[in-house]
């Protein structure tokens, strides 16, 4: 009989763990992973996901990888081979198990009330990669927790060279940017929604800003402190940022944005009237890991540069 019976399933899920109440980046609920090497991975959030594709490494299980393929373009992607075991916010313990993985990557936001469960499949790390506002920033705890990950896997040597390859990105991104001669070096960053007519404004506690801060930026949105990093306003709140440049994530097709277009307070904004706003494509991921944090500030230069460029 199969040791984890769908009562099982059921009842672990309905349980809830004891909270961890830790703000570090590794939890202290980092269950014993064993000595050798772990070579059959899941990883429940897509960060980690990400980590480990950096570090060349293949998961066996993956949560919502149709969302994942929509929204993180990295190099190199999953292998057709890889599992999907379920939603993010809900994995499927069964197929997980059934995987029979040695190590689980899990968030603690998300996997906290199961995490007993996960430790009963296979060793677990649960990561809180929403520190709060006392703690480590999200960019540090990004790096804190891909060196463990990549530690763990045995491949620290590795994961550090790739941290220092994003450190490098990141002064050469600044490079770009001063040898532009931006006047103006203040910025928002948003975010459109495709369900409702609501922006997502990023935080200083944001990774994606404190990365863009790390280029030689300034970020003018001084919203309250969000776990996520953002705050979800609509159009009201950005003439009091009108000032600033408006770098901004969405797909061309999102109706919200469409509309704006026609709305006169917006077409009053300063930073429209002078036409200092910059479009990042929507598969630009700002939740994610060294690799997408490149690509971010990547496509901030680009943008930057053909708006100068068309401008000269």
């Amino acid at each position: 009989m199969n040791k984890y019976s769908r009562r099982f399933f059921l009842t672990a899920m309905m349980s809830v763990a004891v909270a961890c109440g830790n703000n570090s980046a590794v939890s202290p609920t980092d269950k014993s992973i064993s000595a050798k090497t772990p070579s059959r991975v899941v990883a429940l959030e897509w960060v980690y996901v990400e980590d480990l594709l950096a570090l060349g490494i293949q998961p066996v299980g993956v949560a919502d990888i149709e969302g994942y393929q929509k929204f993180v373009n990295i190099e190199p992607q999953l292998a057709a081979s890889v599992v999907d075991v379920g939603t993010r916010a809900e994995p499927n313990l069964e197929a997980i198990a059934q995987l029979k993985p040695d190590l689980i990557i899990s968030v603690e936001l998300r996997h906290q009330v199961i995490y007993d469960t996960l430790s009963s499949i296979a060793s677990t790390l649960l990561f809180n990669a929403y520190p709060s506002a006392d703690s480590v920033n999200q960019l540090q705890e990004m790096q804190q927790t891909f060196i463990k990950i990549a530690d763990t896997m045995k491949r620290g040597e590795q994961g550090r060279a790739i941290l220092e390859k994003m450190q490098a990105t990141f002064k050469q991104a600044e490079k770009q940017l001063s040898d532009l001669k931006i006047a103006n070096k203040k910025f928002i960053l948003g975010q459109f929604s495709d369900s409702a007519p609501q922006l997502r404004l990023f935080t200083d506690n944001a990774m994606a800003v404190q990365i863009i801060k790390k280029i030689g930026l300034e970020n003018a949105w001084q919203g309250k402190f969000d776990a996520f990093g953002f705050n979800t306003v609509w159009i009201e709140a950005l003439p009091k940022v009108e000032a600033a440049n408006f770098i901004y994530i969405t797909t061309d097709s999102n109706i919200y944005w469409q509309q704006l277009q026609n709305n006169p307070v917006w077409k009053g904004l300063k930073f429209v009237q002078e036409n200092r706003v910059y479009p990042i494509a929507s598969d630009t991921w700002v939740f994610g890991g060294p690799l997408s944090a490149e690509i971010l500030v990547n496509k901030i230069v680009n943008a930057f540069g053909g708006k100068m460029k068309d401008k000269g």
